[in-house]
């Protein structure tokens, strides 16, 4: 399985002296949805974080194809001096199938191979990773609880937003990512309206580490809703406590294998790698 995972810190892009030269020249890098999209918004944080998926997407997107996950069926490819694609004898790119989700085997426990670190990067060094490159023309679909898709890749994606950072995942097989500030809310209120007792009653007992806690458990149950498609609404009432309860960081990198009630197995991989976020993904195993 190829799985590539990306952090963008966009806090050059609000810097009041040199954001806005520098979101000038990132829309010249994304894709035509990506900057239409982020000029529908008002300048600010959701536009900063528009475009910056978007650059995420042309480096994920040209690193995938540098490792042959890209290539159509019958043939390799390769990159052309503009950063776009040939395909060989006009064949169909082997992509997935959108709207269709993998049920993994009831009961599946075992634990995936560690993937590659992130790959965290600030604005200017992003920009210019793709510097000289022309935009990859990149098309979505959406299935049917509206995920998008890559029409013409096979590789899936996903995207979060939070605070001053952009996550970004593609892999071969469906997958969940998610990133949460830390806010200071009344977490304790929150877990017990929406989360499973045995969610908030280890919350109660986290001490310290209840904010902490709370936060992994949200960026779990966003990574969760956004695998299915279906949203967070629909896995807050799942039990997704980690697996040792307690403490609330997760091991940076570490993988966890989990079953759902219903005998779908699920593999996660946290990062705990600044203080005040929690970084979470997953997929069916």
């Amino acid at each position: 399985m190829y799985a590539a995972k990306y952090l963008l810190s966009i806090e050059e892009f609000l810097d009041a002296e040199n954001g806005e030269a520098l979101l000038a020249r990132a829309f010249s890098y994304v894709d035509e949805e990506r900057e239409r999209k982020a000029r529908r918004v008002r300048p600010g944080p959701v536009r900063a974080a528009s475009l910056g998926a978007g650059l995420l997407l042309q480096a994920a997107v040209r690193e995938a194809a540098a490792a042959g996950m890209c290539a159509p069926e019958g043939g390799g490819m390769g990159m052309a001096g503009d950063g776009l694609w040939n395909k060989p004898n006009n064949k169909p790119w082997n992509r997935p199938q959108v709207g269709l989700w993998a049920d993994g085997e009831a009961g599946t426990t075992k634990i995936y191979e560690k993937q590659n670190e992130i790959k965290q990067y600030s604005v200017n060094g992003l920009l210019e990773f793709l510097y000289g490159t022309s935009p990859i023309s990149l098309a979505y679909v959406y299935g049917k609880e509206g995920k998008p898709y890559f029409r013409d890749l096979p590789v899936y994606f996903n995207l979060s937003h939070s605070g001053e950072y952009v996550l970004c995942a593609v892999s071969t097989e469906e997958i969940g990512a998610d990133i949460q500030q830390h806010c200071g809310k009344d977490v304790g209120k929150l877990a017990r309206r929406f989360f499973p007792e045995r969610e908030w009653t280890a919350l109660e007992r986290a001490g310290e580490e209840r904010e902490r806690l709370f936060y992994r458990l949200w960026a779990r149950k966003e990574a969760y809703g956004k695998l299915t498609g279906k949203g967070v609404a629909d896995a807050l009432g799942v039990d997704l406590l980690p697996g040792e309860g307690l403490p609330g960081k997760a091991v940076p990198g570490g993988a966890e294998a989990a079953v759902l009630p219903e005998g779908r197995g699920l593999l996660w991989e946290e990062y705990g790698i600044m203080e005040a976020y929690s970084i979470a993904f997953c997929r069916f195993s």
